[in-house]
């Protein structure tokens, strides 16, 4: 019903005696008289209130009590038309829906949007509503129900109020909210995990707080478009100085705002697909501490922040080194920010480490080879055409088999967020070996082997069949044995490649030992030394006496040759001189014996 001047008037005088004035389901229509309502005074509306202004009017409605505004219907909502002005200081709780397009004057009241299904608050005028304490409360649980819109115009808590968004969503669509109280405490939400109030935005709207201090400044930031998000940021000014700063979660790929996730600059190796921040600083010159937070089991680990467009333009710049804490909600917290010249902000990791990584040449054909990377965790490889990588993939040790060229390795570290290392490559070459070749010649059981390799050969490994073996070029060996011996040689060069050639030699030495009883060491050039020739003798010892028992010459010598001669040179005269011969061969067959010898000097 609507109800006049006089007749409102009436309902006045009638509530100042009493608490509360009820209407059943109807419009509570202010056509142009002044209302008062006292400090203690409840006025229930059981439908909607519409403040008007009949023409040549001033009308004022003044709440100063608590006045309901309920109703499940359409009715339900506030309109303030025709030059009309709400003022005072008392509560209002609003079922419905704001309509602002006359003037509310905020003074110190509480407006408490306490409707179970979406409210909206909006003017067909463009009239922006400044409200004092702007409270979101209501029981509707689903993600529609728990909305309080923004619709076509921004709205403002003035200088002293405070909004509370309880477990609401506060929904600017692409407007602001104001909030111009500069107290930490002008943004209040519930935080318990889940359940979290926040204010949410479409591209080009924002929430904005105005700073006078260097406290934490909460922007409960969040979205229910799509997967439901809690995403607060939290900005520290740098000085007490008056600021403005905006915050804004865009729930979706930045690349669907233009911000392409998959433009990076070469410090960092992604960034987040799932949402970015929107932060700006719209008055004011102060630096600020950013702290973006994030779910760490949904959204995946990040180290770090990047910001779009600066320094470098069209793609995501590393901010440098932040912050990472660990809780219900983990954040990163870059310091001392400055530059606010572009709005898109987004969580970061960085490229890993390269991998430190050498290549060694390798043999023609070889099998066995070893590659190391150090630095990382969990190494992907890449090898030439040709190869086969036959261990460790994966891991920072690879074994390969190689073919007949050249070419390169790569390694890059990857980990298990999907990040990497630039990658890291060598080129490996093919290294032809000598090829082994050797001739032998043999003196009774003695060996002489002759190194006849090519291509630059600088070791050789010897094994003779036997058991023995030698690393000399040329070296002779004496076998112990007669029969059919195996002989390779392995030749290598500085490289480590290598070649081998095997031959089968026939050991095939008759041992003897020949003692002659005369010698002339006259200097003639005949018959000058004792000489016993031997063949297959491993020990040989001789000792010499003259006749008086005398040992005037010994020696234990492979061959042995005597000149007349004391051990010590003095000549001895000619005469008949005894020996003790000790002689063992090769096959341990003593032919150990005695006898004279005849020194005959003329």
């Amino acid at each position: 019903m609507k109800i006049t001047t006089k007749q409102f008037l009436s309902v006045l005088a009638l509530t100042a005696g009493v608490s509360s004035a009820s209407f059943a389901q109807t419009i509570f229509f202010n056509n142009g008289a002044l209302v008062f309502t006292a400090s203690a005074a409840i006025v229930q509306v059981n439908g909607g209130f519409q403040n008007d202004g009949a023409a040549g009017t001033t009308p004022v409605f003044e709440n100063n009590g608590t006045m309901t505004i309920a109703n499940s219907g359409t009715p339900g909502s506030v309109f303030l038309t025709n030059g009309s002005t709400l003022q005072g200081d008392g509560t209002i709780f609003v079922e419905q829906d704001w309509t602002n397009d006359a003037t509310f004057t905020a003074d110190n009241s509480t407006v408490d949007f306490n409707g179970d299904l979406q409210q909206f608050i909006t003017s067909t005028t463009g009239t922006v509503t400044t409200f004092n304490n702007l409270t979101l409360s209501g029981a509707g649980a689903t993600t529609a129900d728990r909305k309080k819109t923004l619709q076509l115009v921004d709205a403002r808590v003035g200088t002293s109020g405070i909004l509370t968004i309880n477990d609401r969503e506060l929904e600017t669509q692409t407007q602001t909210m104001f909030i111009d109280n500069p107290a930490v405490g002008a943004v209040t939400n519930s935080t318990a995990f889940g359940a979290e109030g926040f204010v949410s935005s479409s591209f080009g709207g924002t929430l904005s707080r105005a700073t006078n201090s260097t406290s934490v400044y909460s922007f409960p930031t969040g979205s229910s478009v799509g997967t439901l998000r809690y995403r607060e940021v939290k900005l520290t000014p740098a000085s007490a100085a008056a600021n403005i700063f905006t915050g804004r979660l865009g729930n979706n790929t930045a690349t669907t705002d233009g911000f392409d996730v998959l433009q990076i600059d070469t410090t960092m190796c992604k960034v987040t697909a799932l949402f970015y921040h929107q932060i700006t600083r719209t008055a004011g010159v102060d630096n600020a501490d950013i702290d973006i937070f994030y779910n760490l089991a949904t959204d995946g680990p990040w180290d770090g922040l990047a910001k779009w467009n600066s320094p470098t333009a069209a793609l995501w710049n590393n901010m440098g080194t932040v912050t990472v804490t660990a809780g219900a909600y983990n954040d990163n917290k870059k310091l001392a920010w400055s530059d606010f010249s572009n709005s898109p902000y987004i969580l970061s990791r960085a490229k890993l480490a390269d991998p430190v990584f050498a290549c060694a040449d390798v043999c023609i054909n070889s099998t066995g080879n070893i590659f190391t990377a150090t630095g990382g965790t969990n190494y992907v490889w890449s090898t030439p055409a040709g190869t086969t990588i036959t261990s460790g993939n994966g891991t920072g040790t690879i074994t390969v088999d190689w073919g007949a060229t050249g070419g390169p390795i790569i390694v890059i570290d990857t980990n298990s967020v999907g990040c990497y290392s630039d990658p890291v490559s060598c080129t490996v070459n093919v290294i032809s070996p000598p090829t082994a070749a050797f001739d032998t010649a043999s003196v009774g059981f003695d060996y002489t082997f002759t190194d006849l390799s090519t291509g630059g050969a600088t070791t050789w490994l010897w094994t003779f069949g036997d058991g023995g073996s030698s690393t000399m070029q040329n070296p002779t060996y004496q076998y112990t044995s007669n029969g059919p011996q195996t002989v390779c040689l392995v030749a290598g060069n500085g490289n480590g490649c290598i070649d081998s050639v095997c031959y089968t030699i026939n050991v095939d030495v008759i041992e003897f030992i020949n003692i002659p009883n005369v010698f002339s060491p006259n200097g003639d050039g005949n018959n000058d030394q004792w000489y016993v020739n031997s063949s297959g003798l491993k020990e040989f010892r001789v000792e010499i006496y003259n006749r008086w028992g005398t040992k005037v010459f010994e020696t234990e010598a492979a061959t042995i040759k005597w000149d007349g001669r004391t051990t010590a040179g003095v000549e001895l005269s000619d005469g008949t001189y005894f020996y003790i011969l000790t002689a063992v061969s090769i096959t341990n067959k003593d032919y150990s014996t005695k006898g004279f010898i005849n020194l005959i000097r003329n």
